[in-house]
């Protein structure tokens, strides 16, 4: 089974010729994946971070996502790609894709079904908290919950995500939380990716959160 508990997104914001060290920080800390997100950057320049961050990631073993560019993630390798609305349908990106991990974001009920009937492994819920990386409109933390129970693939909480609202994402059924701002804007990075992995493991390991039912 996927562990996409600590999800990292690496944006283009917080890309540096400090490249190596970031990744290696956030691998060590403890992350199940990382995501590259170069919206702006050329292919050439996007192709350079992605082969960095897809041979570090492999050293460390955590999962390495592309957003968007299905052809940097073949490129490279890497694990898989995520996906919008805007990008390639996941009808051909799975027909090009077949056995890779493919991420896919969405922000209705009615949309996730869809994308995991078409192949989507796992869905991206949000906008769900202001954030400085996503410019999107807010839903619900209930959100989270009626997706969850309406598909069979693991679904993440998106999008302004801090520490102290881990345990308000998980406990709405979320099985990771994506993570940039909160992270990247904290003066230690490692120490910081360790703190988030603390917090999930310590929420997931408690009895309220294995059995709803106990109370």
């Amino acid at each position: 089974m996927l562990d996409l508990s600590l999800y990292i997104i690496l944006d283009e914001k917080y890309v540096s010729c400090q490249l190596s060290a970031i990744v290696t920080d956030i691998c060590k800390g403890g992350a199940s994946v990382i995501q590259l997100r170069e919206k702006t950057k050329g292919t050439k320049k996007f192709l350079e971070d992605a082969l960095i961050t897809r041979e570090i990631t492999n050293k460390f073993n955590v999962l390495f996502i592309v957003n968007d560019r299905i052809d940097i993630a073949l490129a490279v390798e890497a694990d898989g790609v995520h996906l919008g609305n805007e990008d390639i349908s996941l009808n051909y990106a799975r027909k090009i894709y077949p056995d890779r991990i493919i991420g896919y974001s969405v922000s209705q009920v009615e949309k996730a079904i869809i994308a995991a009937k078409e192949g989507a492994t796992y869905l991206g819920v949000g906008c769900l908290f202001p954030s400085t990386t996503k410019s999107k409109p807010l839903v619900p933390l209930s959100l989270i919950t009626e997706i969850k129970e309406a598909v069979n693939i693991p679904v993440l909480g998106i999008g302004g995500i801090t520490l102290e609202r881990v345990s308000d994402v998980l406990s709405a059924g979320a099985d990771g939380v994506c993570v940039a701002s909160d992270i990247f804007n904290h003066p230690n990075l490692l120490e910081r990716v360790q703190e988030f992995k603390s917090k999930i493991r310590s929420v997931k390991s408690n009895d309220k959160f294995q059995n709803p039912n106990v109370k």
